[in-house]
């Protein structure tokens, strides 16, 4: 009776038993790396740790983090590290669970340095006849729901040093679209899931709220139809890091159709720090809190 029910349940479940569901997550450990703002000590790097045991992530999107070598102080040795090789110590990279088992190839992708920002990195997950791409990025800072567009910067004022830093920061996050956008045309074209992650220094609820013409709004500029739509459960959520306090994510977990199609309803998850705010902690933790998702590949 046994062996008839397991044989039913194949047939039913034909991939079941050979499926992995991968935790993926993004998280921006601030100034994680041999810079003046980086005021942590050991007990500080073990408090991380903590947390990072706690997260239990098969596969984590890194910004802000100097390299393998401090990405370990928290992570420890059962992961692989790929990281861009831009000279600055807040680097974007991706850590891979050895024990996962999946062969990983990782690709630079410099083009969205469009002026003193930092790379992204593309990686190819392959197990079998399983692949996932990922796009982990640091997007430019400063610019988070204003408009995009040549005519709207252009228009915006530069009369004081805040005024013109911002102005700059839009300029420079609009130049990123084109990059971003041409490598998620041709990953769509390829079939595979895929998802780009990370720090995108966005609020794509504003975008959408203030319905942004594609040229203007980051998210409508990415998101397309057909095999070019995309999805984020951040869309969706508020984020309850630090109190709250900014309760629309910048920090986005981006899934085309078919990494969707794989994901693991109501898996999306942020991890929040215990202690209340106050400045001192978020930057011996971090100012952003990690998000998650599962994918069922």
């Amino acid at each position: 009776m046994k062996k008839t029910l397991l044989i039913l349940l194949a047939l039913v479940f034909p991939f079941s038993a050979h499926a992995d569901t991968l935790k993926v997550t993004a998280w921006n450990i601030e100034w994680l790396g041999s810079h003046e703002r980086n005021i942590r000590n050991e007990a500080d790097y073990k408090e991380l740790a903590r947390y990072a045991k706690q997260l239990n992530a098969d596969v984590i999107a890194l910004q802000e983090v100097d390299g393998a070598d401090y990405a370990k102080k928290v992570f420890g040795d059962e992961y692989d590290y790929y990281f861009s090789t831009k000279d600055w110590v807040q680097r974007v990279g991706v850590a891979v669970r050895k024990s996962a088992g999946y062969d990983v190839k990782s690709i630079e992708y410099k083009a969205l340095d469009v002026g003193r920002v930092r790379h992204g990195m593309d990686i190819i997950m392959t197990k079998g006849d399983k692949q996932l791409r990922l796009l982990a990025v640091h997007l430019k800072s400063g610019c988070f729901d204003l408009p995009l567009d040549s005519k709207s910067i252009a228009a915006m004022p530069a009369e004081d040093d805040r005024q013109e830093r911002r102005k700059i920061a839009c300029d420079i996050l609009g130049k990123q679209i084109e990059p971003l956008e041409s490598w998620i045309d041709a990953r769509a074209s390829e079939g595979i899931p895929f998802m780009v992650l990370g720090d995108f220094n966005r609020r794509f609820v504003k975008d959408i709220a203030n319905k942004q013409p594609e040229d203007a709004g980051l998210w409508q500029a990415i998101d397309d139809e057909g095999n070019e739509a995309l999805w984020s459960p951040t869309l969706e959520k508020e984020s309850a890091c630090w109190g709250g306090y900014y309760k629309d994510y910048i920090d986005h977990i981006v899934m085309d159709v078919n990494a969707r199609a794989k994901y693991v309803e109501d898996s999306f998850e942020q991890l929040v720090f215990e202690p209340e705010y106050t400045k001192e902690i978020s930057s011996k933790l971090s100012d952003h809190c990690p998000i998650s998702v599962k994918l069922t590949l």
